[in-house]
């Protein structure tokens, strides 16, 4: 009885692909890896909450409180879905809105133009190591 409110559409593109974010009320990615996983930012950025796997590097998902980043497999999978679920439509909205809220702050056009600026700055030699850049060396 899954199919009576869970759809799997498979790909969509354009038009198509906005009407569907805008009619979810959560987005799931189950993945064993995912390097960024662009269909979370985009499900954030219309105001979905989102589940996905440690497959993909979206801790921000928590630490933002806009869904669940869970441990891959079933078991973990089916409790997620269990309690986004069950959360009320006000909560789910709240979790969106949080979402929206990250994408904007952290990948808006913006934020990423500072950031390259920044990068460039320290390669060259005139400014520290930025934030967005990950360092190899322990104890940094």
């Amino acid at each position: 009885r899954i199919g009576d409110t869970v759809t799997f559409v498979g790909p969509a593109y354009g038009d198509e692909k906005e009407t569907l974010y805008r009619k979810a009320d959560l987005f799931v990615l189950p993945t064993c890896s995912e390097n960024f996983g662009i269909v979370v930012a985009e499900a954030l950025a219309h105001r979905v909450p989102v589940i996905t796997t440690k497959g993909a590097p979206w801790e921000d998902l928590s630490t933002h409180r806009c869904g669940w980043w869970i441990d891959i497999g079933v078991d973990p999978l089916a409790e997620a879905l269990r309690e986004a679920t069950g959360c009320p439509d006000a909560e789910r909205r709240e979790k969106g809105e949080r979402g929206r809220r990250l994408v904007e702050e952290k990948f808006s056009w913006p934020t990423i133009a500072r950031q390259m600026k920044n990068v460039y700055e320290w390669v060259l030699g005139g400014g520290p190591r930025p934030e967005c850049v990950l360092s190899l060396v322990a104890g940094e």
